[in-house]
């Protein structure tokens, strides 16, 4: 992924990114290191997908989150769903 994640362009994301979740088998890697801003949105849509994969019995990484991504989900107490 690339780009902001941020209120303004995660509604956009939403459903390519689930359509391109239900193409995966195994584990699947998100890589955030071309990630710019991100904002709690970002972290709704890690959850979402999260979901989704769950559903298919599908292993996500998150790979190089920016550090805001990660403060973001310490402080709403959910620092080990990125895990």
């Amino acid at each position: 992924m690339s780009g902001d994640l941020t209120f303004q362009t995660v509604p956009a994301l939403r459903e390519p990114l689930i359509r391109e979740l239900r193409t995966c088998s195994g584990t699947c890697r998100v890589d955030l290191s071309s990630v710019g801003r991100v904002d709690s949105s970002a972290l709704s849509l890690w959850l979402v997908c999260r979901r989704e994969a769950g559903k298919r019995g599908v292993e996500l990484k998150l790979e190089h989150p920016p550090q805001d991504f990660l403060s973001i989900a310490d402080l709403v107490g959910l620092g080990e769903f990125l895990h």
